[in-house]
């Protein structure tokens, strides 16, 4: 029974009963291996001194799944509320690793153009967001979204001349990006490359990389070895990509660059079970992106409180509600 008929009423359940959000994104783009013109075998960049390097990766976090009705409309609406962070690890010849740039935002996000407001709860806000598919993967591909679109953010900002600008993952959200932004993908769901193509990666070694490829419109791509998981078969593959619009030369630059230096942050397989494509400054920069993140206990229990004072497309007043209880650790 509604109270108020101009105020949803929105059922928050705790997200780790429930569907996870995975924002896979299928591919159906078409592969060229012609693209750069050279024999499929090994190549081997050439010798050039290290230069400054900067590691983006992003993270997500469910907080809640939301049911969200209306007066007058039975149909349920869903909804979520999530955290996305981004951040960087800068490094270059001869000084350390830095964390730098940490950065996290809070949504709700709603299925169908209908906006949900939270009103804030101590500490905690959340911005608006529509647009979410019905399909099953709908709410999922939009959240990968907006983490990507943080991540790419973050990666501009950090992008000049110079620098080399690793994103981990695929540029999905990100074929335009302007500057030396190279995207870094650790498993390999589909083969792009037919058998023959294919010999030339099993055939890698360290610090080694294939033939440019393309992929659809967008992107060109390449597969490179790194070190710590032996060179046989598709251990230790990593493949990377960067935006088409960059040009066939700044491609080939940057592959190379990336086939040279990237073995030098080979993850560590007694540290990292998905070690070494998962690179060290990666896995460091997931732990303090977890943490800037915060407790999804205490979220979740903002979100309940939130509820109660809910707006849909800028309806009824803003409700104070009482901050959340804390979590132990």
């Amino acid at each position: 029974m509604f109270h108020d008929p101009e105020r949803p009423a929105v059922q928050v359940s705790d997200p780790s009963y429930g569907p996870g959000l995975d924002p896979t994104e299928s591919e159906t783009a078409p592969v060229d291996t012609a693209v750069e013109g050279l024999p499929w075998r090994p190549l081997a960049p050439p010798a050039a001194p290290p230069g400054d390097l900067v590691f983006v990766d992003g993270a997500q976090q469910v907080e809640a799944w939301l049911t969200i009705t209306t007066a007058g409309d039975p149909r349920a609406t869903p909804g979520v509320a999530f955290a996305v962070a981004a951040g960087a690890v800068a490094t270059g010849p001869g000084r350390p690793a830095e964390v730098t740039a940490l950065r996290v935002r809070r949504m709700v996000l709603t299925v169908g153009e209908r906006l949900l407001a939270l009103p804030p709860v101590g500490g905690f806000s959340w911005e608006s967001r529509a647009g979410a598919a019905r399909e099953a993967t709908g709410m999922a591909r939009r959240v990968g979204q907006l983490r990507q679109e943080v991540e790419l953010s973050l990666a501009e900002e950090l992008a000049r001349a110079g620098r080399l600008v690793v994103l981990d993952g695929r540029l999905s959200f990100v074929r335009d990006a302007p500057g030396p932004v190279v995207g870094a993908i650790k498993s390999h769901h589909r083969m792009y490359l037919p058998p023959d193509e294919a010999r030339a990666v099993v055939a890698l070694a360290v610090g080694e990389r294939t033939p440019l490829f393309a992929i659809g419109e967008d992107r060109l791509s390449w597969y490179q070895r790194l070190p710590g998981a032996g060179c046989e078969g598709w251990a230790g593959i990593l493949r990377g990509e960067v935006a088409r619009a960059l040009g066939l030369a700044e491609a080939r630059r940057l592959a190379d660059r990336a086939a040279a230096e990237l073995p030098r942050f080979a993850g560590r397989p007694h540290r990292d079970p998905r070690a070494p494509q998962n690179l060290a400054p990666v896995a460091g920069l997931e732990e303090r992106l977890r943490h800037r993140m915060g407790d999804r206990r205490l979220a979740l229990r903002a979100a309940r409180r939130a509820a109660a004072g809910a707006t849909l497309d800028g309806g009824a007043g803003r409700v104070d509600v009482e901050a959340p209880e804390a979590v132990a650790a």
